[in-house]
C-alpha cells in the first residue's frame, strides 16, 4: 500500500511536538521508508496510535497504551489502544467521587469528615463555600465534560464569595483547568494542592497536560526512568544487540519477529519517545544525546 506524502508528513507535523520544529532528518528518513516499503495499511494504522499529540507520557495509562502499541507490533495488527487524551480510568473516577463527596460533606457540616481528608484548610464560610465548589465540580466531572462546564458556569454566577467565584470564573481558572485535565497522571495531587490554597495567599496553578512532566520526579519518580528504558530497549532492538535487562526482554518479547516493517514501526516508535524525552529534557534544563536513526 503507497501512502501519500502529504499524509505521512502531517503525521508527524499536526500531532507531533512542538509542530515544524520537530520536522528533522529522522523523520524525512521514515517517510522515505514508508514509500520505499510500500507499508501495508496494518502497519500505517499502529504507527498512527504511536505516543505523539493525544497520546502522551502524562497520561495515567500512557505505559499501558505503550505497551499496548508494542504488541500490535509484534502480532501485526491495529486495535483499540488505551492511554490517549481524556482517557481516564475507572479507579480514578471512584477515587473523585469520594473525594468529591467528601468535600461537599465538610463543606456542609463544618467538620473534616472523620479525619479522612487532613489536608483541608482551616474551616470559614469563605472557604466552606469554595471547598463546596471544588466538591461539586469534581463529582460533575465524574459525569463527564458537559456535566463539569454546566456545573462551572453554575458556579461562577451565584458564588457569593471572591473565593469560590475564582475557582470557576473563566477558561483558565484553576479548578476547571484542572478538572477538564482530568486524564492526567497528576489530577488527585492538584486537587488536594488546590484545596490547602485555599488558606494560603494565592491559589495554586495547575500544572496539566505536558507541563504535568515537569512533577513527574516528585509524583511518580518511576515514569520518566520507565520511558528512557523503554526508548534504550527499542535502541538494542534496532542495532541486533540482546537484551541485557529483563525489562528489555519483555520488550523484545513484544515486538515480534524482525522484518522491514517491524523495523520501521519500532524506528517510528522511538523517534516519538525521543521527541517526548526531548520535551522532558528542556522541561528540566538538561540536556542529552540520544541514539541517531541516521
Amino acid at each position: 500500500m503507497k501512502v501519500s506524502e502529504r499524509r505521512i508528513m502531517e503525521w508527524w507535523e499536526a500531532p507531533g511536538i512542538e509542530g515544524r520544529e520537530a520536522f528533522d532528518e529522522e523523520i524525512l528518513y521514515l517517510n522515505n521508508l514508508t514509500e520505499s516499503l510500500a507499508v501495508p495499511r496494518w502497519a500505517v494504522l499502529v504507527r498512527d496510535l504511536m505516543p505523539r499529540w493525544g497520546f502522551e507520557p502524562c497520561s495515567h495509562r500512557f505505559f499501558v497504551g505503550l505497551e499496548q502499541v508494542m504488541t500490535m507490533i509484534g502480532e501485526g495488527r491495529a486495535y483499540t489502544r488505551l492511554g490517549g487524551c481524556s482517557d481516564v480510568p475507572l479507579t480514578t473516577l471512584r477515587d473523585l467521587e469520594a473525594v468529591g463527596t467528601q468535600l461537599v460533606a465538610w463543606a456542609e457540616n463544618g467538620r473534616r469528615e472523620g479525619g479522612s481528608l487532613p489536608w483541608l484548610p482551616l474551616w470559614s464560610r469563605e472557604r466552606a463555600e469554595a471547598v463546596r465548589v471544588i466538591g461539586e465540580l469534581s463529582l460533575a466531572a465524574c459525569q463527564g465534560p458537559v456535566a463539569l462546564d454546566e456545573a462551572a458556569d453554575r458556579w461562577a454566577g451565584q458564588a457569593s464569595t471572591e473565593l469560590a467565584r475564582s475557582l470557576v470564573d473563566g477558561e483558565e481558572s484553576p479548578l476547571v483547568t484542572l478538572l477538564r485535565h482530568a486524564c492526567a497522571y497528576n489530577l488527585l495531587w492538584g486537587l488536594r494542592r488546590l484545596v490547602t490554597s485555599l488558606g494560603e495567599p494565592e491559589l495554586f496553578t495547575p500544572q496539566v497536560c505536558r507541563d504535568a512532566l515537569l512533577l513527574a520526579p516528585q509524583l511518580d519518580p518511576g515514569r520518566l526512568p520507565l520511558l528512557r528504558a523503554t526508548a534504550e530497549a527499542l535502541v538494542r532492538w534496532l542495532r541486533k544487540k540482546p537484551p541485557t535487562t529483563c525489562w528489555e526482554g519483555q520488550v523484545f518479547a513484544l515486538l515480534g519477529p524482525r522484518d522491514p516493517v517491524r523495523e520501521f514501526l519500532v524506528a517510528s516508535l522511538y523517534k516519538t519517545i525521543k521527541l517526548w524525552l526531548v520535551h522532558v529534557d528542556n522541561l528540566h534544563g538538561e540536556k542529552r544525546v540520544y541514539f541517531s536513526l541516521i
